[in-house]
């Protein structure tokens, strides 16, 4: 034990605990600290009250603000890219508990054109590749005169046109979400006129006939309601079902998009189902064109 000297011990001398373990005392709190709550998303825009309350409706309320334009100039604007341009910044909500960060750079002034821009774009061409069918199948509709709106499918546009429109399109969607956030007392009456102004603008549209004047007679495609309806019904029951499952689905406004796009995949599903089907096809009949008749001369 010769070797065994004063700086062996302290060599292996064993160090205290840092935090050394104290018994808790009689009527001590043993709860956990309460967790906080996580805070509440703001609008990217602006930072007036919550998001997700007090702002526009994806539909009706937000098509009807860009609408009056088409009317007011229709040679201006593209409808199509107008309606789905002022719609698209809602689209993200798809996504919602997703983890991809599409919000909230979709309502953000850099979004118009990285998100609002090609989403427009692409509905804009799958709205018209699927109008003339669709509008085959519709019912009249009285003053709407809902068959009219297969005449979009032949409407054309130079792209300028149809890419300011859909830039305008979502930055009123921006636009209108500050004014409503920042009048709460004016939500439920902007939803109510958003509502009456949409109708009122399809009545007009529909009375006056103003796609056929716009766009030419709707052209004539193959009608087969029992298919068209049954491909519709089974693309859109599924994904409406699903909705309440989905990441997010207590928000209010990201269940009532997804409901919407439910029911627009059912029917651009069908309608490119019965325009790919083989079954008989009615062809449009060929327009006579007017002939100038030549004026003889009086003896």
């Amino acid at each position: 034990m010769s070797g065994w000297t004063a700086g062996s011990r302290a060599r292996f001398h064993l160090r205290p605990c840092r935090r050394p373990y104290a018994p808790p005392t009689a009527g001590a709190a043993t709860t956990a600290a309460p967790v906080p709550a996580p805070p509440q998303r703001q609008h990217p825009v602006f930072t007036g009250g919550r998001y997700g309350s007090g702002v526009p409706l994806t539909f009706p309320s937000h098509p009807a603000a860009v609408l009056p334009l088409k009317l007011w100039r229709p040679r201006w604007f593209d409808g199509v890219a107008l309606v789905v341009g002022s719609m698209a910044p809602d689209l993200a909500y798809l996504f919602d508990g997703s983890g991809l960060p599409v919000w909230p750079f979709s309502h953000q002034v850099p979004g118009l054109v990285g998100w609002c821009l090609p989403v427009t774009l692409v509905g804009t061409w799958l709205i018209r590749r699927a109008a003339p069918v669709l509008a085959s199948h519709l019912p009249g509709g009285g003053p709407l005169a809902l068959p009219d709106y297969g005449a979009l499918g032949q409407s054309r546009h130079r792209w300028p046109i149809t890419v300011c429109s859909a830039l305008l399109g979502a930055a009123s969607h921006l636009a209108l979400d500050r004014v409503e956030v920042g009048l709460p007392a004016t939500e439920y009456v902007m939803h109510v006129l958003g509502g009456a102004g949409l109708l009122a603008i399809a009545v007009r549209i529909g009375r006056r006939r103003l796609l056929r004047q716009y766009h030419g007679e709707p052209p004539s495609r193959p009608t087969r309601p029992v298919l068209f309806w049954a491909v519709a019904g089974g693309v859109t029951l599924p994904l409406a079902a699903a909705t309440p499952f989905l990441p997010a689905a207590s928000l209010a406004h990201t269940t009532g998009v997804r409901l919407l796009c439910a029911v627009g995949a059912g029917l651009l599903v069908a309608s490119l189902t019965v325009a790919a089907s083989r079954g008989p096809r009615v062809t449009q009949p060929p327009q006579r064109r007017p002939t100038s008749r030549k004026k003889v001369p009086r003896s």
